[in-house]
């Protein structure tokens, strides 16, 4: 049960029902004394990575990370602006994870733990004032008031279609009953599973018109569009709405990649008495070519490090802790010495697996001019043009404001990353301006800098995130439980693979 002041946040994840936050309050082995320092390899320095370092580190390994690029985060990756000087600014650019929602039990239990600032709400469509321009009308949405226009009656036939199924299965979980959680979930699975997100709206009750059908996937109920992902599974997406992931979403004051920086360099303890992961488990710029299976349960990596040498170094474990992508470039999709490296539905499921698209582009201004009500801006716009979500974003530490001039993401992102950035900047200023002319006078970027970032072209990225076509429920499976082969000794080569790319959620 839950306290009645306090919203219910469903939780442990659905498809795996395990407490992770629980998980991680102790060491989660205990590693024999003559085993204590033993060398065991990661390969990529994101938060997976980061993660696997310090709970290895707890157990008495010694862990060694890879990382291709020339620096950690990965997808947490808070690029600072430069000032006149040449210095970093306080003002940043969010790359990747930009907003956290609560349902985020482990990262929000770290973040205390690192005392980071999560007290600021993300600025999302109708949590604050918004405006929506759609097939060049301008309809604006007050702060928390029902959906305007022609999006209030998407809005009811959204709610009419999901909550039922929302309530069906949140009544049993607020009680705590999570075998009937379960049951709902798997019966879910079953009725969903090859069905995607846009068929499951198209045979939903109330039926649909074609142009609330467009609306939607333009821009959804005024909160951005789902046309671009109308493919992929109904299952992903219910994922999404279920555990709240589109809820409270919290903006990280000091910048997400500060989550990374402390998983790396807070202490904890260790049978070595406190001591942090540490910049010197990591090797930046040092990209995995190839990893083979040995015959004595060992794997080799050869990699080519910042000088452009190839390396080879045994370990009895690896984990793989990258994207999907990345696995594949480094040859987990094929076999070594005629043998798997890991076994044939997780080689498929490696191949077919979805990735989406994803661009940003942020500019920094002299001032948060949109705090200014007399000028009438809204801290969000949502567009059916270029500029897709536009977010007016303010940071307590400085005076700047930070515009995220635009947030894409699937088709609508491959439209615009064969575009310079700078010309890109003055194809969205010309929008806004028709949207609203008092806002495009001060989107002038302190310093002429503009950041940008298209993640499908993003070297060792090759795309955003995951995301699940229909069918794709048993490649996720395999995915997900391929650290079982550890318990097999005709399967097991020591090599794991870890990370958000082959989860569920």
């Amino acid at each position: 049960m839950t306290d009645d002041n306090k919203e219910f946040i469903p939780w442990p994840y659905l498809d795996t029902f395990f407490h992770y936050d629980k998980f991680i309050e102790n060491p989660i082995a205990t590693l024999p004394k003559e085993k204590h320092g033993t060398e065991i390899a990661i390969i990529g320095a994101g938060a997976a990575g980061l993660m696997a370092a310090r709970l290895l580190l707890q157990c008495g390994f010694k862990p060694v990370i890879y990382e291709a690029s020339n620096r950690i985060g990965g997808r947490l990756n808070s690029k600072r602006f430069t000032n006149e000087d040449g210095s970093k600014a306080a003002a940043f650019a969010e790359l990747g994870a930009m907003r956290i929602p609560e349902s985020s039990k482990v990262f929000f239990k770290l973040a205390e733990e690192f005392n980071l600032d999560t007290n600021i709400l993300f600025p999302d469509p109708g949590l604050v004032d918004t405006q929506i321009y759609y097939q060049n009308k301008l309809y604006d949405w007050k702060q928390k008031e029902d959906t305007p226009g022609i999006f209030h009656n998407i809005q009811k036939n959204w709610n009419a279609f999901i909550q039922p199924l929302v309530d069906k299965i949140m009544e049993p979980w607020e009680k705590g009953d999570l075998e009937e959680v379960q049951r709902i979930w798997q019966n879910y699975i079953h009725h969903y599973k090859g069905t995607s997100f846009y068929e499951a709206i198209r045979n939903s009750s109330p039926i649909w018109t074609d142009n609330e059908l467009n609306r939607f996937g333009t821009l959804g109920i005024g909160t951005g569009g789902f046309g671009s992902i109308y493919p992929i599974g109904f299952l992903d997406m219910l994922r999404v709405i279920l555990h709240k992931c589109e809820h409270n979403q919290k903006l990280i004051v000091s910048g997400v990649e500060s989550f990374s920086d402390h998983l790396l360099n807070i202490e904890i303890d260790t049978p070595f008495g406190k001591k942090c992961v540490g910049k010197e488990a990591v090797n930046l710029n040092c990209k995995i070519k190839n990893i083979e299976a040995l015959d004595n349960k060992h794997s080799k990596l050869t990699y080519t490090n910042e000088k452009g040498e190839d390396i080879s170094k045994e370990y009895p474990a690896v984990i793989v802790a990258t994207n999907t992508r990345s696995m594949q470039f480094m040859g987990l999709s094929l076999n070594s010495n005629n043998e798997p490296l890991v076994n044939g539905d997780v080689q498929a499921a490696l191949r077919r697996i979805h990735v989406i698209n994803s661009s940003k582009l942020f500019i920094r201004t002299k001032t948060k001019f949109w705090k200014d009500k007399s000028l009438n801006i809204p801290e969000n716009i949502q567009t059916d043009e270029l500029p897709r979500g536009i977010y007016f974003l303010d940071y307590p530490q400085t005076e700047n404001g930070v515009v995220c001039m635009s947030y894409t993401w699937g088709d609508d992102s491959s439209k615009v990353c064969g575009i310079d950035p700078k010309e890109r900047l003055e194809l969205f200023k010309s929008v806004i301006e028709k949207i609203n002319p008092n806002i495009s006078k001060f989107l002038v970027p302190m310093n002429d800098e503009i950041i940008n970032i298209d993640w499908q072209t993003e070297a060792n990225y090759n795309g955003a995130f995951k995301l699940n076509l229909p069918g794709q429920e048993n490649d996720v499976s395999s995915l997900y439980y391929q650290y079982l082969d550890a318990n097999n000794k005709e399967k097991d080569k020591g090599i794991y693979l870890a990370g958000d790319s082959v989860s569920w959620s």
